[in-house]
């Protein structure tokens, strides 16, 4: 998008009625419009003030009027000026709260459905974006319309007092002006869409080494990672330094134009004064309105060429929030029925070479499927199709014979839920990732699964308050999924899919866990898991074995060890065989 696109959009987003903006604007359009005539109240009453000073026979009385008058003016645009800035701080937070949700809507499906997304990315844009806005809405949009309209005002002024000459003049000198601040701007855009992709760079780099600080510190990585950030600090400086000569030279170009016109024009003017065909009020008039517009103009340039990097974020964000988006379409109803159909599905990254190829399955409701294989055979990749997270590249997925392509993301959890071998929890206290939406039981019912499962050595209270750090820093991962696991015991959901959720448990609560989630909804729920262990497997109603990419043979445990070589293989090369607890 062209700066003048986002500008655009930007006003239309100010006007409109959604994002709770319009009443601010109207105020501040109230305001500046009070501003803009105080302004131009002000020059003509010191005009009326100097020509009176010519007469010696003007009463003191018009004297200090005129003299309160342009006093009065000025602190008045002044007070009102202040006023309206509150106004605008408004409508820059509206627009901020706007965008922000609007690009989350947008980005975090993205980044749940990438296997390869930015997620680093998008945090630094919007963390720059209130900024970014208040530099482009108080300094570009709210200058830039009432600098013309204070312009248009001193031309009406001095055309029905003094001359069109000047006028004309004037309007000259300020066409150049924009004319050499719009090439300066082309110019400027460049350098600063550099400066932003190298600043992008640094937050997102500074960012990954953060989260990642125990790898890099332990690793012995510090001082490889401290020169690898120099550099790109180093990349960002030059790009700033490259934007800064490009504004510099705009600047003086910009300076240079309103210099010359400014000086033809008071020469001119001088001139009259002293041919006495213009009166010393009016040279007064003529040169306060040329300043005042001129110097409205001037410090509107610097701010237009800072404005390269804040436009230049703004798009970015305008452009998260232009993301593709699900068509708009009725939720199909929750079915009390949860089979699990794949036809024909197979899945392809950025390669040919498929990752999963030619899948059908059943998983009828409320059976317990597990799905077992080799590293890299495609069980994880065959999760996440099943649960909706990867779309399928040909070939489609089926809850109650609904696609589940269709289920809008939003509703997707209330009829399949995906929990990751790896899971985030928030820098949050204990209670609150433990009863995160859409879990619906209580704390206590959460601290008897957590106490049964041994979260804490026997004796040890529960602290619910507890701040668990970035990504639970501060739990084993153990903890972590019998923490995930209580909480998903208290879902009502028709499909549960546990993506090696449990690979960090002992067998014992391992095969308690599962217990419990097979349980909920009086056995109507299913469940799909990925494990490793072999009484997880004799435990299943129904085994799905991948090998390669394909779903080489499905059916019990004993059917496969019985009929099947390969499968007998997987668990004779050492796949851990654990819990005490058996089918029964």
């Amino acid at each position: 998008m062209t700066t003048f696109r986002i500008v655009g959009r930007l006003v239309r987003m100010m006007a409109t009625a959604a994002i709770g903006a319009r009443p601010s604007l109207l105020r501040a359009a109230w305001l500046e419009a009070l501003a803009i005539a105080l302004g131009a109240i002000g020059p003509y009453a010191l005009k009326l003030l100097i020509d009176d000073l010519d007469r010696p026979h003007e009463t003191s009385l018009h004297l200090q009027f005129c003299v309160l008058l342009f006093v009065g003016c000025w602190v008045g645009a002044s007070t009102v000026d202040t006023a309206r800035l509150a106004r605008t701080a408004e409508i820059t937070d509206a627009l901020t709260r706007h965008m922000t949700i609007e690009a989350l809507a947008c980005v975090l499906p993205a980044i749940t459905a990438a296997r390869d997304s930015h997620s680093g990315r998008a945090p630094g844009l919007l963390e720059r974006l209130p900024y970014s806005l208040s530099l482009v809405v108080e300094g570009v949009i709210w200058r830039g319309g009432p600098a013309f309209l204070q312009c248009l005002t001193g031309f009406l002024v001095i055309a029905s007092l003094i001359s069109w000459t000047y006028v004309a003049l004037l309007a000259i000198t300020l066409l150049g002006f924009v004319v050499a601040a719009s090439i300066g701007s082309v110019r400027n855009r460049v350098h600063a869409d550099a400066a932003n992709s190298a600043a992008s760079q640094v937050s997102h780099n500074t960012g990954d080494i953060v989260r990642n600080a125990r790898r890099v510190v332990l690793n012995g990585a510090l001082d490889h990672e401290l020169a690898r950030t120099a550099t790109m600090l180093d990349l960002k400086r030059r790009a700033t330094a490259d934007m800064c000569r490009s504004m510099t030279l705009m600047a003086a170009l910009q300076c240079c134009i309103l210099g010359c016109g400014l000086a033809a024009l008071l020469i001119l003017a001088a001139l009259d004064v002293a041919g006495a065909r213009m009166s010393t009020g009016d040279f007064v008039l003529i040169q306060t309105y040329a300043f005042r517009s001129t110097v409205s103009l001037s410090s509107l340039g610097p701010i237009i060429a800072q404005a390269g990097v804040a436009i230049a974020n703004i798009r970015d964000v305008m452009e998260l929030a232009n993301a593709p988006k699900a068509p708009d379409i009725p939720e199909p109803p929750v079915s009390d029925s949860a089979d699990l159909v794949a036809t024909h599905v197979s899945f392809r990254y950025r390669t040919d070479q498929p990752v999963i190829e030619d899948v059908s399955l059943r998983i009828d409701t409320g059976s317990f499927a597990v799905i077992v294989g080799c590293n890299g055979s495609g069980k994880s990749t065959l999760a996440q199709i099943l649960a909706g997270v990867l779309a399928p590249s040909s070939g489609k997925i089926e809850i109650a014979e609904t696609n589940v392509a269709a289920i809008p993301w939003r509703e997707r959890y209330r009829h399949v839920l995906y929990a990751p071998q790896f899971i985030g929890l928030f820098n949050r206290s204990l209670r609150e990732n433990a009863l995160y939406h859409p879990a619906r039981q209580s704390a206590a019912g959460v601290e008897d699964l957590l106490v049964s499962w041994r979260f804490k050595d026997p004796g040890t209270p529960i602290d619910f308050e507890m701040k668990l750090g970035e990504q639970g820093e501060r739990l084993s991962g153990g903890q972590i999924q019998k923490l995930e696991l209580a909480r998903l015991a208290g879902l009502d959901v028709p499909i549960l899919i546990l993506d090696e959720s449990t690979s960090a448990l002992d067998p014992r609560s391992e095969m308690n866990a599962v217990s419990v989630l097979r349980q909920r909804r009086h056995g109507t729920s299913t469940l799909v898991m990925i494990s490793h262990r072999m009484e997880i497997a004799r435990a299943a109603d129904q085994v799905l074995f991948m090998h390669d990419g394909r779903l080489a043979a499905t059916g019990t445990h004993a059917m496969l060890m019985e009929r099947y070589g390969a499968y007998r293989s997987l668990w004779s090369v050492g796949l851990e065989e654990g819990s005490v607890i058996r089918k029964g």
